[in-house]
């Protein structure tokens, strides 16, 4: 268990730590991309592509990972005691990332459109500081206590192909969109409790579980000891399933009111919806209260870090399987923002985000400032929180030549883009031809 849940972490973060999300697009008033964020935000131009762009981020709460990894073998691997004093109760470790394929979008009158193609990545462990506790000491230090040990996961990639319209009025600007989801790959865990108690009068171990593991394929289950994931899978099957078995819907809903001509208040709920699995479908489920006589985990742990019990003690965590079909919600997310135009160079505004998947949630609140230091260079910066981190320093830079933008943007320039030195990691990376 210990040892897929490192591998789960590296997986979350390693791959997906370069590249992010950011939380300053509302401010660039030009950009398709800040229609991601509220459908109703209109860009300048009256046809525009959106070209081939990355957006993706990852995230923890607490100490940055690079302070629990080490490394064994070549490979990297969560600290033990060493890593114990800083690990919270709860902990959570999220990535994710969207690959903008291509976008439309078209002023007429009042109204605009929009449709393209995007495919998403999302992954999150949420794990226990007692999960440390049991592989660094073993239960014997726990007579008489319950450890919480049954980690929640989250591996998810998907396709997205939206229609979006907006609608201005006087002084407000309505906007929707509708997505058809087309799921790939999923990993996801559905209950997560797994309790170990060793008891105080004959050493007994006792495991309550009631788990549910369900996966689409990319998943080999053969015991606690035998557990493969296939990562690789998530990526490299990123055209495939396309409008296959497992079909899903999401809806976005925007507002954006202009007080006067210097003051915007926007609002906006996205991805209102979820993902039906029927394809390959493997469910993992354990449920029940079973126990075992005299035995302390940490004998049972080598060298490697690898919990190697007898099959006797397996059978306390026994999985059946089976192959029901399930449904994942995408994870609603929340934006409010103003923007205030203080002159023509320069626009403060502020930002209140809010993401959730089905495991964990997040929240952001800034202050943003936005500057056109020349007719083709505006960059922005700010001040911000987060669930995560006390501290984000935002930044984002927008070139304009002739019909063609290019912009990118970060969440953190603090990070250095990694995630082994900071909590939080993100980069915004987009192309225009705006007409």
């Amino acid at each position: 268990m210990y040892r897929v849940i490192s591998t789960i972490v590296v997986i979350v973060l390693v791959r997906f730590s370069a590249i992010g999300q950011d939380i300053s697009i509302h401010m660039m008033d030009s950009v398709y991309a800040r229609t991601d964020v509220n459908p109703a935000f209109r860009f300048s131009n009256n046809l525009v592509f959106d070209l081939p762009g990355i957006s993706a981020g990852a995230f923890t709460n607490g100490v940055a990972i690079g302070d629990l990894l080490i490394e064994n073998g070549g490979l990297n691997e969560l600290k033990l005691k060493e890593g114990m004093e800083d690990v919270n109760d709860i902990n959570y470790v999220t990535g994710n990332m969207a690959v903008n394929i291509i976008g439309v979008g078209l002023n007429v009158g009042k109204w605009q459109l929009s449709t393209g193609y995007n495919w998403h990545y999302q992954g999150s462990i949420n794990y226990t500081k007692d999960i440390f506790l049991l592989a660094a000491n073993g239960n014997a230090p726990y007579i008489g206590e319950t450890l919480d040990v049954g980690p929640e996961l989250l591996l998810q990639s998907y396709h997205e192909v939206y229609i979006g319209a907006s609608y201005q009025m006087s002084n407000i600007t309505l906007g929707a969109r509708i997505k058809l989801l087309s799921g790939i790959n999923d990993i996801s865990t559905d209950n997560a409790s797994i309790k170990l108690t060793t008891e105080e009068e004959i050493y007994q171990l006792r495991v309550e579980s009631d788990y549910v593991l369900n996966t689409t394929g990319i998943l080999d289950y053969n015991g606690i000891k035998d557990v493969d994931i296939d990562a690789d899978k998530l990526l490299d099957e990123l055209f495939s399933n396309f409008l296959g078995d497992n079909i899903g819907l999401a809806f976005d809903f925007g507002l954006d009111w202009k007080v006067n001509d210097k003051f915007n208040i926007s609002a906006s709920i996205l991805d209102l919806g979820k993902i039906s699995w029927n394809k390959e479908v493997i469910n993992y489920k354990s449920k029940g209260d079973n126990t075992f006589e005299g035995v302390d985990i940490l004998d049972y742990i080598d060298d490697d870090q690898e919990v190697v019990l007898e099959d006797s003690l397996y059978n306390l965590l026994d999985f059946e399987e089976s192959n029901e079909g399930y449904s994942t919600s995408v994870g609603a997310r929340i934006h409010l923002s103003t923007r205030y135009q203080m002159n023509p160079k320069l626009t403060l505004g502020t930002n209140y985000y809010r993401a959730s998947n089905t495991i964990n949630s997040r929240y952001l609140l800034s202050v943003n400032c936005q500057y056109k230091t020349l007719p083709w260079l505006s960059i922005g910066t700010g001040y911000g929180i987060s669930s995560n981190s006390p501290i984000l320093i935002p930044l984002n830079t927008m070139f304009h030549i002739g019909f063609v933008d290019f912009y990118m943007s970060t969440e953190n320039i603090l990070s250095g883009f990694s995630i082994t030195t900071s909590n939080v990691s993100s980069v915004k990376l987009g192309l225009q031809l705006g007409f």
